[in-house]
């Protein structure tokens, strides 16, 4: 089961013994001849030998160390490698993950299929064929090395990839037993086909399994899942124990699919899956209850301790990236959680109130996990009512851009402008983003809307060019959960070159806040494709987070807004305009240009002329206008400054 991953893994039991390394590892370090058992230090480079032999305290499900590994050729080479406890009892061991910083290969089961289709039955990956008492198997068959003669009659358990250790053997033999994965002759899983494809009898026995569970995962169906949790809830009502729910979404499966194919998405859910199976290890159980969601009912002894446990084990699994080819795939999990009798009685209460957990880590820029809160009911609704409202804006049309002009504050002309969102709802006019603080926090939400904004811009900014209007560059914000996939530079350029125009004419303006959402490495490599096209990079309410100084340091930022709250104090509070100077000087020492907003008074104006700001923005120059208005502004060429 686990020879198909493109990782270095391996099985440790609890006195840290290796009880099976997988093909990656074993050829990695040169071990491919050695047999099990030997201690996990044997892998680990010379000048760490004084490293426990033992595995991570029993109590902990999710660890992770930095080690040098032992690779074959004498070289010493960095990884993280992750224990993930194997089930919720002692005897079950640990799973380890690691992937070499080095760029060393790994043999990858998930690349593109290469080779022709099998006929018959493989044809369909999603169907793979067996069945112990036919007298012959399917063509595919010969894939796995097995002549179909010396099949036929044979235990399926024949195209299972081998796995020596008894604890994963037993876990598998009762979380899998409808669930086979293909192999080749070697044992070396190659292809699609032959890597994670459900087997599926023939026979009778094999079409009632049909009938109860998911053909692509080999997880029972929800009728089969909700029959059996019947039985463990009362059970639970005459024990007096706890059950436990897990709803686990899949991030972004979609986006996924369109840039992968459907054939990737499928191998993410099977995936998750695995990792599901493995993790329970026939202490609960699971289906695959969506097209990207997977529910768990959790056994046993559980409360919020073991959900939490159970929760954190998973998104540990999934920090692994996934090779395909020269790709690295990575997806997020959404975990929300209840608890029986504490947040529901019935199977549905549960499901509910832990799809309420899912939407609050959505809420969040998702990605994590939250068990259940009453607050949520309140919190749930607020933010239906929102998307609703959002949903009903985009397909009605009512959203469109408004232009608030930058100002030299030498001569008052305009050297650019901020396009910021305005829509009309309920027959007014100019409602801004503050009245719906959730488009900022759904992925979903935040980039149709940021689309839809941005075409505005960009069909604005050509209708100036052709009337003979020269407009400065225009400012566009994006929300921080619009960088959690590594698509968002692609997608702009995209986008203005549909409408013929370059880059320098558009500038990015976003906050330091983006880092406590995404993806650091997505987000820097945004930036730079942005900022290599000719694009300006903003740091917007510069001065108001803690980490703005490092945020310039680590990325291509070409110009900081003063945040307009030192602005508004700056003819109240002496310190403030010592602060405002210091961070003009500063952006004159760096080479980056300095903007103050929000200015509304003369008072204002007068001091950050006095010490040297260039440039501002606010109310006192120009509210923000509609296309046409900021073209007559454009056309007149006056000075804004009263």
């Amino acid at each position: 089961m686990l020879d198909w991953l493109p990782l270095l893994a391996c099985h440790v039991d609890p006195d840290g013994r290796v009880s099976y390394l997988n093909r990656n590892w074993s050829r990695f370090s040169g071990f491919e001849g050695r047999v099990a058992p030997f201690f996990w230090t044997d892998l680990i480079d010379s000048s760490e030998q004084s490293l426990p032999c033992r595995c991570p305290d029993r109590t902990e499900y999710c660890v992770q160390r930095h080690v040098t590994l032992r690779h074959h050729d004498g070289a010493p080479v960095q990884t993280d490698l992750h224990w993930q406890k194997l089930g919720m009892n002692e005897g079950g061991g640990w799973l380890l993950f690691g992937h070499p910083e080095a760029d060393f290969p790994l043999l990858n089961a998930f690349s593109p299929r290469t080779t022709a289709p099998q006929t018959g039955a493989a044809e369909n990956p999603r169907t793979q064929v067996h069945d112990a008492h036919l007298p012959a198997v399917h063509a595919g068959l010969a894939a796995s090395g097995l002549a179909s003669d010396s099949s036929a009659g044979s235990d399926p358990g024949g195209l299972t990839l081998p796995l020596s250790s008894p604890d994963i053997l037993d876990a598998q033999r009762r979380a899998t037993a409808t669930h086979r994965l293909m192999r080749s002759p070697s044992g070396d899983a190659a292809g699609e086909d032959r890597s994670t494809g459900t087997v599926t009898g023939l026979s009778a026995e094999g079409r009632h399994e049909g009938a109860t569970h998911d053909v692509l995962t080999g997880l029972p169906t929800w009728r089969h899942f909700e029959r059996e949790a019947g039985r463990h809830f009362e059970h639970a009502a005459g024990s007096g124990e706890n059950l436990g729910f897990l709803l686990v979404d899949i991030d972004y499966l979609g986006d996924l699919n369109d840039l992968y194919g459907r054939d990737i998405g499928d191998l993410v859910l099977r995936l998750v899956a695995d990792r599901l199976t493995l993790l329970t290890a026939g202490e609960g159980l699971i289906t695959r209850s969506g097209d990207d969601e997977f529910s768990v009912l959790v056994t046993g002894s559980v409360d919020a301790a073991t959900l939490a446990a159970h929760a954190q084990a998973l998104l540990s699994f999934v920090d692994l990236p996934v090779r395909i080819g020269t790709q690295q795939i990575t997806f997020g999990l959404s975990i929300g959680a209840s608890l029986y009798p504490r947040d529901g009685d019935t199977l549905g209460r549960l499901q509910h109130h832990a799809l309420l957990a899912v939407n609050d880590v959505k809420a969040r820029g998702r990605g994590g996990y939250r068990l259940f809160d009453p607050s949520m009911i309140r919190l749930g609704d607020g933010v239906t009512a929102q998307s609703n409202l959002i949903r009903g804006m985009l397909r009605d049309d009512l959203i469109y851009p408004a232009y608030q002009a930058k100002v030299s504050l030498i001569d008052g002309h305009i050297v650019g402008a901020e396009a910021l969102m305005r829509w009309y709802r309920d027959g007014v006019v100019d409602c801004g983003p503050e009245s719906f603080p959730e488009i900022f926090r759904s992925y979903d939400l935040a980039t149709r809307v940021s689309a839809r904004v941005q075409e505005r811009v960009f069909q604005d900014i050509a209708l100036w060019r052709r009337t003979g209007l020269e407009p400065p560059h225009i400012s566009i914000n994006v929300a921080p959960v619009e960088f959690m996939q590594d698509d968002y530079a692609e997608k702009l350029l995209a986008r203005l070159d549909r409408f013929g125009l370059s880059a320098r004419l558009i500038e990015l303006e976003l906050t330091e806040h983006v880092l406590y959402q995404n993806s650091e490495h997505y987000l820097h490599r945004a930036l730079t494709v942005l900022r290599r096209a000719g694009m300006r990079i903003t740091l917007d309410d510069f001065g108001t987070g803690y980490s703005s100084l490092s945020f310039l340091r680590d990325f291509p930022i070409s110009s900081i807004k003063i945040d307009r709250s030192f602005v508004r104090q700056i003819c109240t509070e002496p310190s403030m305009e010592v602060i405002v100077e210091a961070i003009i000087r500063f952006g004159e020492a760096v080479s980056v240009e300095v903007v103050a907003e929000g200015i509304e008074t003369a008072d204002q104006l007068a001091i950050l002329q006095r010490i040297g700001c260039p440039i501002g923005q606010g109310y006192l120059f120009s509210p923000p206008v509609a296309s046409s208005g900021f073209a007559r502004l454009l056309s007149e060429g006056r000075s804004l400054i009263p």
